[in-house]
């Protein structure tokens, strides 16, 4: 019994090429570091459904780690903006756009709390829909 491109598994270098491709290479550079062409890989990733799948994976993992990167640097970073706009040493225009910077991300926030608060009440009123029961009136 012969198994098909799909039923093989993929090949480590292929997985690598595919990961360096996700992480911002491109075709050419990608499939010379693992030894193959980039016909070949192109082949690979527009034929076979896990290759594409395996890219999106890799992207979706490399921007939810640089998410958790600048996550945990936010305070401080929130710090350093709040410094370089309360000093007068800086030049105004500095001083102006960290301000600035300093009030739309409040207001980003705050619009992105009261979306959350809708959102979950807009979840509580479908659940009783599909419950059947009388829903509470949403003040949106």
């Amino acid at each position: 019994m012969m198994l098909s491109m799909a039923e093989k598994p993929l090949q480590p270098k292929l997985l690598t090429a595919l990961t360096l491709v996700a992480s911002g290479s491109d075709w050419d550079s990608a499939a010379d570091a693992v030894g193959i062409t980039s016909s070949t890989l192109r082949r690979h990733f527009n034929k076979d459904s896990r290759a594409s799948e395996f890219v999106e994976r890799v992207v979706r993992e490399n921007l939810n780690t640089a998410n958790n990167v600048l996550a945990n640097a936010a305070p401080r970073l929130a710090d350093e903006l709040v410094q370089i706009a309360l000093d007068r040493k800086n030049k105004a225009y500095a001083r102006t756009a960290a301000i600035g910077e300093c009030f739309r991300i409040m207001n980003t926030n705050l619009i992105e709390q009261q979306q959350r608060k809708q959102m979950a009440q807009i979840r509580e009123h479908l659940a009783a829909l599909e419950d059947g029961t009388e829903p509470n009136v949403i003040d949106v």
